[in-house]
């Protein structure tokens, strides 16, 4: 069996810009280190003909095919016909997999409907894959050789299920693993900056298979060794080090808060924060971590000038000199929630995210991230592109670093 797959993924939300689909890239990333490929992923709407085609399609193509989404018990969740047909079979209530479903209801003192133990349909004949992590049961259909996996459409659901049974049903088919791979997680520069950066070096010609994947203030590198260039592989590796040094905050698949939020943990230490323009999402990235309230004391949504003054102590005469987006306001901010809150360490941020309030002098993308510790206040003036969005989630993570370089540096590998 060819060790490649395709994925066909189902949803109208994610042609109509509802939903962003993340379910590709997390598959490739899992695959690869089992040896296997992501030959293609399609996405289609829910409709019983689109499916149909892309499973055949898909079918003819790769020996195993995995498809996710249109479980669920609305009228739009057809994927389980559209596979019993394929398989020639008929659907069928599968008595363990509603069970789940009526003591799942039960748990959340819901009262159950007409519709909602159409989570437990089945195609006939398949093999019932369980769902710990939701409702609707996986299914693995089998067909003249050809591999056919029905997944919940819900990330959380979809990995889940994968990691249980799918993962592992392909890890025991025995293919061989494919070349070695690294991953560096860079904050503070630009694709483009980091190619180049690298390529001054002779990076370029180096037998390397190379992936950017550049997201708000940060950039994920991959390298792959290719067949026969493992002396390559191992020159830009210690050419990504050496050149990206300190911007690289870890060498694995992590957010820079599940770096600091590691650093701060090895240190016994804690954090608050106070935010202006990012409106809570610092505290929202680290308080999302498991077992963070170790290291978390809390947070301050400094949005009104008055806020600022009467709640963190920032000098009202320095506010109305400096104005609520400068260095001194943001080191106030910081050191404020840093004491108010008994912290360890406080971090602030203060900006002008846009569209509106930006000046000649202080324009749209102005921003002032400071840490304030032990080892006296930093502060960092940034100067931003991109929309309100990408403004603030690039200030959320260039803040979450520049705590990370405080913390000390040292790359997780």
């Amino acid at each position: 069996m060819s060790p490649e797959l395709e994925l066909v993924t189902t949803g109208a939300e994610l042609l109509n810009g509802g939903v962003v689909n993340g379910h590709a890239r997390w598959l490739g990333a899992a695959l690869h280190d089992l040896g296997w490929t992501l030959r293609r992923d399609t996405t289609v709407p829910d409709d019983s003909a689109a499916i149909r085609d892309a499973l055949v399609e898909a079918s003819r193509r790769c020996a195993v095919v995995i498809v996710t989404g249109g479980l669920g018990p609305t009228t739009d969740d057809v994927t389980r016909e559209v596979a019993a047909e394929w398989l020639g079979a008929k659907l069928i209530m599968h008595e363990p997999s509603r069970r789940h479903v009526v003591e799942a209801y039960r748990r959340r003192n819901k009262p159950l409907n007409a519709m909602v133990e159409r989570h437990a349909l089945v195609v006939e004949g398949a093999g019932v894959l369980e769902n710990r992590h939701g409702l609707a049961p996986g299914e693995h259909l089998e067909r003249e050789g050809r591999h056919v996996f029905l997944l919940p459409g819900p990330p959380r659901e979809f990995q889940g299920v994968m990691r249980d049974h799918v993962l592992p049903w392909l890890e025991a088919l025995g293919v061989a693993r494919s070349g070695r791979r690294a991953v560096f997680q860079v904050s503070g520069m630009g694709e483009s900056d980091i190619a180049a950066a690298l390529n001054a070096r002779g990076f370029a010609e180096l037998a390397l298979e190379v992936a950017y994947c550049a997201m708000p203030a940060r950039v994920t590198v991959r390298l792959s060794e290719q067949p026969g260039a493992e002396s390559d592989f191992d020159q830009g590796v210690a050419l990504v080090r050496d050149v990206l040094g300190r911007a690289v905050y870890s060498e694995q698949d992590e957010t820079v808060e599940e770096t600091v939020f590691q650093q701060l943990r090895a240190r016994a230490a804690t954090v608050a924060v106070a935010e202006s323009c990012t409106g809570g999402m610092i505290g929202e990235r680290i308080t999302a971590l498991p077992g963070s309230s170790a290291v978390f004391c809390g947070g301050v949504i400094a949005y009104a000038n008055e806020v600022k003054v009467s709640v963190l102590g920032v000098d009202a005469a320095t506010l109305a000199a400096e104005g609520a987006v400068s260095a001194a306001v943001a080191r106030g901010m910081a050191e404020g929630v840093r004491e108010r809150l008994r912290a360890d360490y406080g971090v602030a941020v203060t900006g002008i995210a846009g569209p509106d309030g930006g000046t000649p002098e202080k324009p749209v993308g102005l921003v002032f991230i400071a840490v304030a510790g032990p080892e006296g206040t930093e502060v960092d003036e940034l100067r931003l592109g991109g929309g309100r969005g990408i403004i603030r989630e690039a200030s959320a993570t260039l803040a979450l670093d520049l705590l990370r370089r405080r913390l000390g540096y040292s790359s997780r590998r």
